[in-house]
């Protein structure tokens, strides 16, 4: 070594061995660092299947909800129609009840009506009957009888 300091050298060299021991120890140290973020990437990227997944099974679970919900309002609207042509049914057979039970009462309020019209004719034929044999009576009786100031009327 030639024109150079020894203890400078040195000195140069214990610097750069220092330096390349630093920058091991912060490659060393990045490297910790990368190693903990990759895990935790890792970490989430699991996270994010975990959660896909999941939405995926909720997605497929609404669907099925759905489907369910229109099964069920489908069967519903059925049952309804039903119902509804069930109650038709049962009201327009009340109502021809209701309009028979109306035509017998009207044939039983006519056959009452007639039978006391007869009635209350037979009644009056009996009276009006009983007027003229009465005045047929009267009627006899008073030409039986001589008319007064005629002689033989005194008599009577």
């Amino acid at each position: 070594m030639r024109g150079l300091d020894a203890a400078k050298v040195y000195g140069y060299l214990d610097l750069l061995a220092d330096q390349v021991q630093t920058t091991e120890q912060e490659l060393n140290d990045t490297r910790a660092k990368n190693e903990r973020l990759l895990a935790e990437l890792q970490r989430g990227r699991a996270e994010l299947q975990r959660v896909k997944a999941e939405l995926a099974e909720y997605e497929e679970a609404g669907n099925r909800v759905n489907e369910q919900v229109v099964q069920m309002f489908s069967q519903a609207q059925l049952v309804v129609e039903e119902m509804v042509q069930d109650v038709s049914r049962d009201t327009r057979e009340r109502i021809g009840q209701a309009r028979e039970h109306e035509r017998q009462i009207v044939a039983q309020a006519m056959n009452t009506a007639g039978q006391q019209v007869r009635t209350y004719a037979q009644t009056a034929q009996a009276q009006m009957q009983s007027i003229v044999e009465s005045f047929a009576n009267e009627v006899d009786h008073l030409a039986n009888t001589p008319p007064p100031g005629t002689p033989g009327a005194a008599d009577r």
